[in-house]
């Protein structure tokens, strides 16, 4: 009877009906819950719905074999362990496989005893990250059953003891810091305080840098939020104290550095605006949080848990034709903007059931809000780019409007728009 992965599903794989009932039976005894599979594409359709924790898959099959099934598998769900069986298997099948991301590879006939042993060590690699079980408490506030979240959630846990830098990449509004703090739940430095220090403008002063300092003392896990918008002196420290290990040095401890952004620090680095060393040292570990609508199949789930944060209302749930709606929308401003129309929609409803109308309303009023103040970000963001791009070329427009590819007449018009003088930062450097 395993221990560590007691009752953890296995996905099996065969079209030998026999040959899969042996195995099935074998690794029911040893107290996993197995699901069955006679071809690939079954295997695919059952993995999607009950996103198993290790997959043990024939090689030679028919239209789909374990080959084509592991490329399907390990492009919706890397983290996944693959185990591939075969009466066929060769040393240069065996290297190839492994070397293409299979867990493992075992030749037909195989030792029970060994299989029970790969299948063990797959799931020490493949955690549980259902929120419902005592064991994957530390992922309790992240609502998502979509295969993109399952997967994400999956890697972060393997990532959280990690000593590099992580990047969290994701669209505003879109869970990112809720991840950090998630997997700072679930590592060592759990009882070590978490601490968030914004990067956005204004950071390019003194007192700013001393509380970016103060932010290492004593923290287990630092966040810096935007960190695209660091002032470049303090990217200058950061990478200056971020060592082979991989932790910034505080007083205390060493600290472990998480780090969002929603832009591209491979374009900031090209542009002069984010130091390349320190763009590196991020790249080596970098998580993507999907957009609200690349995980639609969760709205229905975050709808219900926002609901029932919301204390009691009048309305208590949402009509099928509201929830359609909310499913459907385009949510720039992603769960945030989300869990306001909910509440707004719950607190304004005088009826049971919030009807599909309000929800209209709502959400035409808020993709307004949400676009002017897209709008507002990039204006701003403009400004900044250019001031900045003035001050890395000493106001030499020619070159600034290379680097931006932008002909120079453009060029001077953003200026303008932007009431910028290019002389005023050659003066600057006086």
């Amino acid at each position: 009877m395993n221990v560590a992965g007691a009752a953890a599903r296995i996905l099996v794989v065969d079209d030998d009906p026999d040959l899969l009932a042996l195995i099935s039976m074998r690794l029911g005894s040893a107290g996993y819950t197995v699901a069955q599979a006679a071809s690939g594409q079954e295997a695919l359709d059952i993995f999607r719905v009950e996103r198993p924790r290790v997959v043990v898959t024939d090689l030679r099959m028919d239209n789909m074999d374990g080959h084509a099934l592991f490329d399907h598998l390990h492009a919706e769900a890397p983290s996944v362990p693959v185990i591939i069986l075969t009466a066929h298997g060769t040393i240069p099948d065996a290297v190839a496989a492994t070397q293409r991301g299979v867990f493992s590879f075992l030749t037909k006939p195989f030792d029970g005893r060994e299989l029970l042993a790969r299948i063990a060590a797959a799931i020490a690699l493949s955690p549980p990250i259902a929120p419902e079980r005592s064991n994957a408490a530390w992922r309790k506030d992240i609502v998502a059953a979509d295969p993109a979240m399952d997967e994400l959630l999956r890697t972060a846990h393997r990532l959280a003891d990690d000593p590099q830098p992580l990047l969290l990449k994701g669209p505003r509004g879109s869970g990112k810091e809720l991840l950090a703090r998630a997997m700072h739940a679930c590592s060592r430095r759990a009882r070590q305080p978490f601490q968030v220090l914004q990067c956005g403008p204004g950071t390019d002063n003194s007192a700013a840098e001393a509380r970016f300092v103060a932010a290492f003392d004593g923290a287990g896990t630092l966040l810096l939020d935007d960190i695209d918008q660091l002032a470049l002196p303090l990217q200058t420290q950061l990478q200056a104290r971020i060592g082979t290990t991989g932790l910034f040095e505080g007083r205390r401890s060493a600290v472990r550095i998480i780090a969002t952004t929603t832009q591209s620090l491979e374009t900031a680095a090209h542009d002069g605006r984010f130091r390349a060393d320190l763009y590196y040292s991020f790249m080596r570990n970098m998580l993507t949080v999907p957009s609200l609508a690349a995980r639609r199949g969760d709205i229905p789930l975050l709808v219900a848990h926002f609901a029932a944060q919301a204390g009691k209302k009048t309305a208590q749930g949402f009509s099928p034709e509201a929830l359609a709606l909310l499913c459907e929308a385009p949510w720039p401003g992603n769960v945030r903007q989300l869990r306001g129309i909910v509440e707004q929609a719950l607190g304004l409803a005088v009826v049971p059931l919030v009807p599909a109308t309000l929800v209209k309303r709502l959400l035409a009023e808020d993709n307004e809000r949400e676009m002017a103040a897209f709008d507002d970000a990039r204006k701003a963001f403009e400004f900044d780019y250019l001031a900045q791009l003035l001050k890395s070329t000493r106001g030499n427009v020619a070159q600034a409007a290379r680097i931006a590819q932008r002909n120079r007449t453009e060029f001077y018009k953003l200026l303008a728009r932007h009431n910028l003088d290019p002389a005023q930062f050659k003066q600057d450097l006086k």
